[in-house]
């Protein structure tokens, strides 16, 4: 090569290597970090927005939704609808949770429970004493030998089901079902447990228990054989406040986590407001006690608040805010306030009536009883319809 060709090139080199020309350090730009950027991690998804999942997948993994409340739950027309509606979409994943024996005053929408009050003793947490309560506040306890109670489905049910018994022993004992099917009942060292599932059971069907010492059944829990669609069980109990819980067994939560809610509807209110020396601070407390409670317990579960429905209380009186019961806005005004701070879904009842002294109105169309508290057949269907489209807005269904 030419020397002059060594030279050029040379030059070249020499030009092109960052940092060697005499003004590289006035010119020449840093390199680039380029080390890779955090990603930042997703914001949790809300309690309700993992139901609205779980409620698109329910023909694959069954959903579960537990509802608390007093009479307007007892009567399980309001919740029945409430049922019958999201079955009809999600599938049809069971009757739920049930009282043990026949409890007066109270149905369940899906089920005839009969039982001999020979063989029953029936005990109330609505307004009997027991440490022994469970979740849902009935405790019955067999008195024969051989204590038995029928199941009847209330309308056509080809279908066949497993059913437990929420029960607590002293000793082993057993139960068994009409058709043949016999499970053991372990003892529970005084506390509440689901029993192993009898299979296949068809209504109508007859459950038998053994006497033994200690032996006191809660409740049925009747689920479809597939993990499939929506099981909704209807606890109420006439004249509750939220307030009955703490009469329950400690340990009551235990029996909520073996039923594995996806959704726990609290459906109190109506006789707080009707308690003109009710403690509002003391109910706000309590009230925020239970939801951080549930909170704890049940970290994947969705909550729901369900207001109180409107109510009359004086008829006479002339204004309408003279009429109402007079804690009645106070008990919507601090649900809403607690839904929110605790990430819970609120449903306004009343607002949803039409506001302040609407059930008039209602008991003139025939959707509320002439008591002006409680509503019609009708008038409990047309509110879970509210509720059902409530709950399709809030959870984008």
């Amino acid at each position: 090569m030419r020397p002059w060709l060594h030279l050029a090139a040379a030059a070249l080199i020499f030009s092109a290597t960052p940092g060697c020309s005499a003004d590289a350090g006035e010119h020449a730009k840093p390199a680039p970090n380029l080390a890779p950027v955090a990603a930042v991690p997703a914001a949790p998804r809300t309690p309700a927005a993992v139901l609205a999942g779980k409620l698109r997948a329910a023909n694959r993994a069954g959903v579960h939704i537990v509802q608390l409340g007093d009479s307007h739950t007892a009567a399980d027309l309001f919740s029945g609808e409430l049922r019958q509606l999201l079955q009809a979409r999600y599938g049809d994943g069971g009757i739920g949770l049930v009282p043990a024996s026949a409890v007066p005053g109270i149905r369940s929408d899906r089920l005839i429970i009969n039982s001999s009050a020979r063989q029953w003793q029936l005990v109330s947490a609505r307004n009997e004493q027991s440490e022994q309560f469970p979740l849902g506040g009935y405790l019955s306890l067999p008195l024969a030998a051989r204590s038995t109670v029928s199941l009847q489905a209330r309308g056509d049910d080809s279908r066949r089901y497993q059913v437990s018994a929420l029960y607590r022993a002293d000793v082993d004992t057993s139960l068994s079902a009409s058709a043949g099917q016999r499970v053991a009942l372990p003892a529970t060292q005084g506390q509440w447990r689901l029993s192993p599932a009898l299979d296949n059971v068809g209504l109508p069907t007859q459950l038998n228990v053994s006497a033994s010492p200690g032996l006191a059944l809660g409740g049925w829990y009747v689920q479809g054989r597939k993990n499939a669609g929506v099981t909704y069980s209807s606890l109420g109990i006439n004249g509750a406040r939220l307030e009955v819980v703490d009469k329950w067994q400690a340990g009551w939560q235990d029996t909520l986590k073996a039923l594995r809610p996806d959704l726990i509807i609290l459906a109190y209110g109506t006789n707080e407001a009707f308690d003109d020396t009710l403690d509002l601070a003391l109910y706000q407390s309590q009230m925020d006690a239970t939801l951080t409670r549930l909170h704890r317990d049940l970290p994947g579960a969705a909550i729901l608040l369900v207001g109180p429905p409107d109510s009359i209380k004086q008829r006479r009186a002339v204004s309408c805010a003279a009429r109402q019961p007079q804690p009645l806005a106070a008990v919507v005004r601090i649900q809403r306030q607690l839904a929110r701070k605790h990430q819970a879904l609120f449903w306004d009842w009343q607002a949803y009536m039409g506001g302040p002294c609407s059930i008039a109105r209602w008991q003139a169309q025939g959707l509320a009883r002439p008591d002006l508290v409680h509503l019609s057949a009708d008038g409990y269907r047309q509110s879970a319809q509210g509720l059902y489209d409530f709950l399709k807005q809030q959870l984008k269904l």
